[in-house]
């Protein structure tokens, strides 16, 4: 399958009322970022177009609405409950915070319009809340037991792998990591102990929480197992209940140490070296099953002018500018990182080449409309990208050393473009 039918359409945003100032702009600038903006003039419009197309959000000038009667924030107030509402005011102070509130805002921001921050915050409040509540590898020889811990985890929202045979874990591992693993103590082929052995060999693994499952009572046995890699001992038979809750508190844990582990703290994207990894598994996926895969480097052109010109928040703004694009333009699955500085890498699983280009491509256009903001100064900015594919490239260095050498003719013929291997 070809990477051809992005973007998506974009989240139907409503601005009310239409003859401020900066309404028309602001729907222009946030249709870059993904967002369908649709001007309203005036309360009655407002519920009108709520009540025949619920939208993910609301962003309400309140400066403008503050001539509106206690019917008309009482409308307001009802209408939050269907979509979340966001204002949009000249003044700071708490009486006027208050009466956002009380007109059922869960988001307020003041004047001037800073496009980062309103897209921080337009993007935190219409954010779908996560569907799945962790991801379990199940390890048991027994399949009524494996049946019986899949079905109460996915009755409580979370996505089970289940495996019979130990000696598969690797390659489950592998293609599609988990966040937590429930290994019972005693299989034949390996022991629980063993395969938490083998697993803690592999720095990839060294942070997915093991929870050993088994039916030995003496606690000396349980502290053996678990000095073996083990984060917690579960006694058989274990209440559905308690099985829930001690995996909910690890995964949760787990992903909050994961996210200071891999992420990069201004973009939120995979760090540097968190990206190789996942590239590395990408194109073992992809060799095994045959498929293509497209990496790309991309760098935003002549940066080091903006930090001169307009200073280091400003370009810290455009850097997460770029991210948020990439994040809305690409699918779930593909694999998006911050490289170092200004320069990020992108690996679009399933996707030739030229697919890919025409993705890029479409994301380099939309970020050289964006107007980026330093005070009162606009500015924009744009990017050079290369892009390279497996195959004709073998694994994960001469990806990237394909999409670099491809990067550096994008430069040298002009910026602003996209070249291919």
């Amino acid at each position: 399958m070809t990477n051809n039918t992005r973007p998506a359409p974009g989240k139907l945003l409503y601005l009310c009322p239409a003859d401020t100032p900066d309404a028309r702009e602001s729907a222009r600038q946030l249709h870059h970022f993904g967002y369908e903006a649709r001007l309203l003039a005036d309360i009655p419009s407002l519920l009108a177009a709520v009540e025949a197309a619920p939208p993910a959000g609301v962003l309400l000038d309140c400066g403008a609405l503050c001539r509106q009667g206690e019917q008309a924030e009482r409308a307001l107030r009802e209408m939050s409950a269907r979509a979340p509402l966001a204002c949009i005011s000249p003044h700071g102070d708490m009486q006027a915070r208050l009466r956002a509130v009380r007109m059922g805002c869960q988001a307020y921001l003041t004047r001037p319009l800073d496009i980062a921050t309103l897209l921080d915050t337009l993007d935190r409040l219409t954010a779908p809340p996560r569907a799945d509540a962790g991801k379990v590898l199940i390890i048991d020889d027994s399949p009524a037991m494996v049946a019986f811990y899949a079905a109460h985890l996915g009755a409580a929202g979370f996505v089970t792998q289940a495996l019979t045979d130990p000696m598969q874990a690797l390659e489950a591992l592998a293609d599609s990591p988990p966040e937590l693993i429930l290994l019972d103590m005693n299989m034949p082929g390996a022991s629980g102990q063993e395969l938490a052995r083998v697993i803690r060999q592999q720095d990839a693994y060294l942070s997915i929480p093991i929870v050993f499952l088994s039916a030995e009572s003496d606690v000396g046995r349980q502290r053996e197992a678990m000095s073996t890699g083990g984060d917690e001992f579960l006694q058989k038979p274990i209440e559905p209940e308690h099985l829930i809750s001690a995996v909910k508190s690890r995964v949760i844990r787990y992903r909050a140490l994961r996210a200071l582990m891999v992420r990069d703290s201004l973009t939120g994207l995979l760090n540097h070296t968190s990206f190789k990894e996942r590239l590395r598994a990408e194109v073992a996926r992809a060799r095994r099953l045959g498929k293509t895969l497209s990496v790309g480097l991309i760098d935003i052109d002549h940066f080091k002018r903006v930090n001169d010109s307009h200073g280091h928040p400003a370009g810290d703004r455009v850097i997460r500018n770029l991210s948020r694009l990439l994040r809305q333009r690409l699918r779930g699955a593909d694999v998006i990182g911050r490289y170092g500085g200004e320069e990020f890498a992108v690996a679009l699983v399933d996707t030739s080449l030229e697919s890919a280009r025409g993705v890029l491509d479409a994301i380099r256009e939309s970020f050289a409309a964006v107007e980026q903001q330093a005070g009162t100064q606009l500015f924009r900015c744009s990017f050079s990208a290369g892009l390279a594919q497996l195959p004709p490239c073998e694994d994960a260095d001469s990806l990237i050393q394909s999409a670099d050498e491809a990067l550096y003719r994008a430069k040298r013929g002009g910026r602003n473009r996209v070249e291919t291997a």
